[in-house]
């Protein structure tokens, strides 16, 4: 079956999650795709580069060669005509993230939510680490996350709710050891950002195409 893809706005999948995702919400910047079907979106997809800490243990190498669909939400079977939702993300995997710049991939799969990852699976990504979490809630009761702007200050605001298994899947088009050379490879670099820091101290940087400078 054939199927539209596009780039959409952050809006778009914003609405399409708080009617139909587990979590309500949708974090703030990153990359969008919708399916539409009719011309009724079905399915949306977020791109976000993950938190620090989570991109650092997964690519300790280049952290910032990792890209994290932060979220995926379609609408029920009975309203779409598309049964699965694999197709649209492998696409995106395939063809519309540059993968030159973004060869790390990750998302997570939340029991608390009755996901088992079925989609991930067919789509090629691999399971990776499981961990024991606490959801956390808003004052709404919906699903939230503790880290905002670089900051994890706001799980200060938030109630514990259930316990559920959270299992990463990630997705590499190349060696896991060799990020450094792929990305350079492909004309990608560090390009320190002056006078800006991070928390750490370690000067800030950006990643551009050398041709680019």
């Amino acid at each position: 079956m054939k199927f539209d893809i596009q780039p959409c706005s952050l809006h778009e999948v914003r609405e399409l999650v708080k009617k139909y995702h587990g979590y309500g919400a949708v974090g703030s910047g990153g990359m969008c795709f919708k399916v539409v079907e009719e011309g009724k979106t079905i399915a949306a997809f977020s791109w976000l580069a993950p938190p620090p800490g989570a991109a650092k243990s997964v690519c300790p190498e280049f952290p910032a060669a990792v890209l994290s669909l932060s979220r995926m939400v379609a609408v029920p079977k009975s309203q779409r005509k598309m049964k699965h939702i694999s197709k649209p993300l492998k696409a995106q995997m395939k063809g519309l993230i540059d993968r030159t710049r973004w060869p790390v991939l990750i998302t997570y799969s939340d029991s608390t939510l009755g996901h088992d990852g079925y989609v991930y699976k067919c789509s090629g990504w691999e399971s990776t680490v499981r961990s024991r979490k606490v959801a956390l809630l808003d004052s709404n009761g919906r699903r939230a996350s503790g880290y905002s702007n670089g900051s994890t200050e706001r799980a200060k605001t938030l109630s514990k709710g259930d316990v559920g298994i959270i299992q990463r899947w990630e997705h590499w088009v190349c060696e896991r050891d060799k990020v450094p050379e792929y990305m350079r490879d492909n004309g990608w670099e560090r390009v320190p950002i002056l006078g800006k820091f991070y928390r750490s101290g370690n000067p800030a940087y950006t990643i551009r195409r050398k041709e680019q400078q």
